[in-house]
Formats: C-alpha cells, structure tokens, sequence
C-alpha cells in the first residue's frame, strides 16, 4: 500500500513538472522563433538523424534510414548514435556517416560536440523521439538545420521547425519513426529492421564456432539480460531450461551477454551441472555475428530480441509489463510469451510493484521447450 502510494506520488510530480515545462518553453518560444522556410525535397542534399538511445531503438529504427535514402537519393545521411549503438550501423548501406554522441558527457563538452554540427550545414534534422525527452529536440536546434521534424510533447516542440502530434498510443516503435517522416512527404513500406554483417565478421564467428567445437551444429542461443527487471525472466529458469534443451533435442547452447550481463550468466551457469558454452563480450558486432549462426534465440524482451530480427533469426522471447504494441518483434518467426490474462500487466514500471514477478514467473521452463521442440522440427 505504502509503495503504491510512493509510486503514485511520483507519477503525479512528474506530470506537474512536464506541465510545467511545456508552458515555460512554449512561453520562451518567441526568442527562438525565425522565419519558416519552404521546404522542397530537391533542397534536401544533408540530413542529420538522432537516436542516442540504445541498441534495440537503433535497430528499429533502420527501416526509416532505408526510407530517407529512397525518398532523398541525392542526399548525406548522418546518424547521430551513443557510444553503445554506434555499432548497430557499421556496413549499413543507407547510412553515409555515423556521429558518436557521449550522453554522460558534462554539458560544457556536450554543447561544444554539438557546436560542430553547426559547421555541417545540416538542411534537415529528424528528431524521432515521441515521449518527453528533450535532449533531442535541443540537439536539432543546435544543429541549426533549416528543417527540424519531431514529434511535439510537453514544450519539446519549440526546438523543431515542423512538430506533429503522436495521434495514436498504440503503434509500433517502427511506425512511429516512419510515421514521422510522413511530416516531409516520405512514405514506406519495407518495416523489417536490417544489421549488415560483412566477411571479415562471418569468418570470425565461424572460426570461433570451430574452436568451440560448434561450427555445423545446431545451436539454441540465450541471452538474460534486459533493461529493466520486469523484463527479465528468472536464472533459476533459465538454468532449468539448458539440460532441458540438451535431453530433448540435438542442439548445443550458447548463453550470451554483455558486461553488464556477466552476473546473470555466473548465476545461470551456476545452477547447471554439465559446462555450457558463453560469451560475454563487448563488441556487440561479434554477438550478431556469432548470433547469425544459431537456430533460434531465447531472450527477454530488450535489445537482443530486435538484433534476433534484424538477422533473420528466431526467436521466443519473455513480455512483461510494458507496451506490447510499441516492442513487439515483427515478422512471424518470432514467438512471444506474455501473462495477458494478468490483472496487473500493464503496469508499465520497471520494478513489480507487487512483488510477485507474476508475469515472468508463471511462464514455466516446461512449457517453453514444448514450444522450443516445435520450432526446431
């Protein structure tokens, strides 16, 4: 009761404090107002876009670099990225330049980075963030390009020079990335996000599968790692799950992660008997590359799942409570599991309020390798 309270309190400051804001920037908006230009497509030879989130945000948002260069084939594409999705862009076609912005940067060295996309001469600046993040739209403004796009929320509209409104909640993340670029006349269908491997990447992954003895088989991937921990489904059940894959079926496990993953892995593997293969690592661009190798993937509902996607690999993932129309994975090779029937599923919060974790812990390791045996005949 008393954590409900707390949680509802703050929930409630935080609405007052957007509020807030967007009146007072609305009200600073005459000091930062200047003539409209017109735009027109054949004007458009520069355009800079901003995602400095993280890795699954940049993964869904490659379907709308392949649209800007359609729509604007004349036209340089720069994305700004962050030191952790920069990656996610390396041999993509459609993306001519990839700026690393350092969000935990101080503020001196932030408005000094963005000083210099002054000196590009940016014409156009996508902002495709559609919450109350105002980083972003500050950034477009710095970068003084004539055109800036972005989706208007509590007074972030005043850094952008065409901001429209998100008109439905429920949509795809995709969607609302394409959808803004609907502002400026662009329209697409391909909605299927897209990591590009090259040689170089291939024969690594395939060398380190022989040294492990791997290469040719058949391999389940899983990765526990998630952002927040509603996502996250419990080790002792994915610890369960490994002699269960072994028993039943033909294939090997890999249990990835990234540094930040390590405990959850030494948990998991902990609890299991026989040894199982892993790799940690920090160059994700070897995750995807030794990702692109396996059979399916078995993974919360975070940035793995979406790179899964991208490389055309299938997967079952966990959904806890958040928005599942905005992060469900698309494509019919990808299966999800998800307490719908739950009276507290979409709470939306990081942490369970209740303290059940109902929504991870009634999906049961037994029921998943009955899908997993399904999958691999």
């Amino acid at each position: 009761m008393q954590l409900a309270f707390k949680t509802s309190m703050k929930l409630l400051a935080k609405a007052n404090y957007l509020a807030a804001r967007g009146v007072a920037l609305r009200l600073f908006k005459i000091f930062l107002s200047k003539k409209k230009a017109s735009f027109a497509h054949k004007n458009i030879r520069n355009i800079l876009f901003i995602r400095i989130d993280r890795v699954g945000d940049m993964v869904l948002s490659t379907p709308a670099f392949e649209a800007i260069k359609t729509a604007f084939p004349q036209a340089r594409l720069t994305v700004m990225a962050s030191t952790v999705n920069a990656p996610v862009l390396k041999n993509n076609p459609h993306v001519d330049e990839v700026i690393v912005y350092d969000r935990f940067a101080s503020i001196f060295g932030k408005i000094i980075s963005l000083i210099g996309l002054r000196e590009r001469r940016f014409d156009l600046a996508i902002d495709p963030y559609d919450d109350y993040e105002l980083e972003t739209a500050w950034m477009a403004w710095m970068s003084s390009a004539t055109h800036r796009i972005g989706y208007a929320c509590f007074g972030r509209e005043v850094f952008l020079s065409e901001a429209t409104l998100k008109t439905d909640r429920n949509k795809h993340f995709i969607d609302i990335t394409l959808d803004l670029l609907k502002v400026i006349g662009v329209s697409y269908e391909n909605k299927h996000p897209a990591i590009y491997l090259d040689e170089a990447e291939q024969s690594w992954a395939m060398q380190w599968m022989k040294e492990k003895g791997l290469y040719g088989k058949m391999i389940v991937a899983i990765h526990p790692g998630a952002y927040y921990e509603t996502q996250r489904w419990p080790p002792e059940y994915f610890a369960d799950l490994i002699p269960l894959i072994r028993k039943r079926t033909d294939a090997e496990v890999i249990v990835f992660g990234g540094p930040a993953d390590a405990f959850v892995v030494e948990d998991i593997l902990g609890r299991v008997d026989k040894p199982v293969c892993r790799f940690i690592e920090q160059d994700i661009r070897k995750f995807f590359a030794i990702l692109s190798h396996c059979r399916l993937l078995v993974c919360n509902n975070s940035g793995p799942l979406h790179c899964a996607v991208a490389l055309n690999v299938p997967s079952i993932s966990f959904m806890g409570p958040t928005d599942k129309e905005r992060w469900w994975p698309v494509g019919a090779m990808q299966q999800v599991l998800r307490r719908d029937d739950l009276p507290c599923i979409s709470c939306n919060l990081g942490a369970c309020k209740i303290k059940t974790h109902d929504c991870m812990r009634l999906i049961r390791p037994e029921r998943l390798i009955e899908i997993i045996l399904k999958k691999m005949c």
